[in-house]
This record gives structure tokens, sequence and C-alpha cells, in this order.
């Protein structure tokens, strides 16, 4: 049975697309460590838990989703197909030009500190290294 979602991709505008209600599927999909957090009594948001840490998507109260992840709404603990009236709130919650700015702030530092991180990192690895060499040439 084929089921109505929302599909939010990182830099992309929220879809509307039609998948397999299956667990198995949405693995597959959007990855195998799987987590979900409820936005409402009937609706959950499933993302990867290991997604790429640059692959920054959308804010929600405050934390950054990464990667791609669905909105699927839930009754009876199964997964059916979204309401009009949850698509147009959950689309309108998650548009990309509410999310793009801040996200782009993020990006540039975070990944300004994850660089500047890896080249202390690899500085402190070229001391240890030369330290070793001279012990061990003495």
């Amino acid at each position: 049975m084929k089921i109505k979602v929302l599909l939010v991709i990182p830099g992309k505008e929220v879809q509307t697309v039609k998948i397999p209600a299956s667990i198995k599927f949405i693995k597959a999909f959007i990855g195998k460590e799987l987590y979900r957090i409820k936005l409402n009594e009937h609706t959950v948001l499933i993302a990867n838990r290991n997604a790429r840490l640059d692959e920054f998507n959308r804010f929600l109260e405050g934390n950054i989703i990464l990667g791609t992840f669905l909105i699927v709404s839930i009754k009876n603990k199964h997964r059916v197909s979204m309401k009009k009236k949850d698509i147009r709130t959950f689309s309108n919650m998650f548009k990309l030009r509410k999310h793009q700015r801040k996200i782009d702030i993020y990006k540039n530092e975070y990944l300004t500190q994850y660089y500047l991180n890896q080249r202390k990192i690899q500085e402190r690895n070229a001391e240890n290294n030369k330290r070793e060499i001279f012990e061990i040439a003495a």
C-alpha cells in the first residue's frame, strides 16, 4: 500500500510523494538507523540518525535536522497518508526560504570551527611526529 508523505531534502523545497508504507522501504530510502520526532499527536518526522554532519537541512525547535527526512501520519500505530490540511501545515512549516538563511549562517560557523579544529589536530600530529622521529634518531 502506498501512502502520501512529505519528503524534505537538504537545499530543496518540500515535496509531496507517494511511497510504500513499509519500514523496510523507509530504511532503504532514508538510512538504516532511524529516529522519530513527534510533531503532533498523529504526525512524526522520520530522519536518519547517521546523516552526514555537513547535510544541514532544517531547524526544528532550535535543533538542526541533518540529511533527508520524511514527515508521515500515524493512525493506530500504522503509517497512513497525510491529510491535505497536514500537508499544507507542514509544507509551510518546513519551507526552504524560512530555514535557508539560518542554515547558511550555522553552516558557515560550524564549518569554520570544524576546519580550524582539523588544522590544530594536524599541527599537533606533525609536532608529535617530529618529536618521535628525533627520539628514535637519538
